[in-house]
């Protein structure tokens, strides 16, 4: 039977978005994860259980062959699966399989690559003993989703006791990488790649970013207001549209974060082989007209395309806030999504009542918004109604 695969992760991966796509296109959805009791199990036709880090590809065609499942396309959301994503598109010869992708699942690579290109001057190291600038920002060198373990050190001594804190967690082998820190304006930008041109979509400034925790904080919003935002926003993404012609990528999503300094100096922060998380998706179709979701699973049958470029469009103002939680616990949330959605220019919430908060070392996001106006100034006043709607606390595991 012909069917298209949804990969899914710890019950995450869009698979109910992705499912309905498939079915309004006539075709057939199969569920891939690790858990027997993936939530989500009945939004597709079929379910083949495989353990993501514990079984080989062989396994899987095996349990794919033994239910008379054929892929035809493979739709993968999460950066932790991508490398599978590949791997199971090239053994079944369907879209999604280019080499070049590989080097977007490697952190070095990417700077390695863009170096080449003479298209970023960041210092940066894969070997942590051999850093000799700060501060810098170390990280996973792969798959750092939800800013995990992503932190600022000043010198060698705070580099040390990072690495000293993930052999406390059992993580002392994980790939690392090491940037220069940049001051300035964080930023990100969405669009699809097609036929090694990138088209950027929307564009967000993130004027209150946590520089502390470099999770995302506060008002995000797009278009940027600030010129040397909106120049640097110019720089990267021409940089990044010669990034994508080199590697002559196709059918792809990017999400990609870059920092702007008042000087002028722009540099990449992350790259991503996706679109961006929370209340992105919708702000890309409330300033596009395009769906991310139906988008991304048209480039795994291989058939996206774009009628001509697409202008970055200035109007309308739309901004969003991820609410974090910031002590360990549950959160309850006594307001609800439709006591939000009757508030002046609301396009969308998202409550997760009842979410755990157990690890403070990434980004622990309970509650999303978004609205739009007609200018910055009209936006933060809509978006302080609802900040003063929402009711919500943090319970911990032993009580209050």
């Amino acid at each position: 039977m012909k069917s298209v695969l949804i990969f899914s992760k710890q019950h995450f991966g869009g698979v109910p978005l992705i499912a309905g796509q498939l079915r309004a296109r006539g075709l057939r959805s199969v569920l891939v994860s690790e858990l027997p009791d993936n939530r989500h199990r009945d939004k597709c036709d079929d379910h083949v259980v495989f353990d993501w880090f514990g079984e080989e590809l062989p396994v899987l065609a095996a349990r794919l062959e033994e239910r008379g499942i054929e892929p035809v396309a493979v739709v993968n959301l999460l950066e932790s699966l991508s490398h599978w994503q590949m791997a199971v598109a090239a053994h079944y010869a369907v879209p999604g399989a280019d080499e070049s992708r590989h080097v977007l699942l490697s952190k070095v690579l990417v700077r390695e690559h863009m170096r080449a290109l003479g298209l970023s001057d960041l210092r940066f190291s894969g070997d942590p003993a051999t850093v000799d600038f700060f501060p810098a920002i170390v990280k996973p060198a792969r798959d750092s989703g939800a800013s995990r373990l992503v932190s600022r050190v000043n010198g060698p001594d705070e580099l040390r006791a990072y690495q000293d804190r993930l052999a406390e967690a059992g993580l002392a082998d994980t790939e690392l990488i090491v940037e220069e820190y940049l001051s300035g304006v964080e930023f990100s930008v969405d669009g699809p790649v097609v036929d090694g041109k990138f088209h950027p979509l929307l564009t967000v400034e993130k004027p209150e970013h946590d520089q502390v925790k470099h999770h995302d904080a506060g008002l995000e919003f797009h278009p940027p207001e600030q010129e040397h935002v909106r120049e640097g926003v110019r720089v990267l993404c021409e940089r990044v549209d010669a990034f994508c012609a080199d590697l002559r990528l196709d059918q792809f999503w990017l999400h990609f974060e870059g920092r702007s300094t008042e000087d002028g100096r722009t540099e990449l922060i992350e790259i991503n082989p996706r679109f961006g998380g929370g209340m992105i998706p919708a702000a890309v179709r409330e300033v596009s007209g395009i769906d991310p979701i139906e988008a991304v699973v048209s480039m795994a049958l291989g058939e996206f395309k774009l009628d001509g470029p697409m202008p970055l469009r200035e109007r309308p103002v739309i901004g969003w806030i991820d609410m974090e939680g910031d002590e360990l616990g549950t959160v309850e949330v006594s307001t609800t999504e439709d006591d939000l959605r009757e508030l002046p220019g609301m396009v969308g919430a998202q409550i997760t009542n009842g979410y755990r908060i157990t690890d403070l070392e990434q980004e622990n996001f309970f509650l999303r918004f978004a609205v739009t106006a007609d200018s910055v100034s009209q936006l933060r006043e809509r978006v302080e109604t609802v900040r003063n709607k929402i009711d919500y606390r943090i319970t911990s595991e032993g009580g209050e």
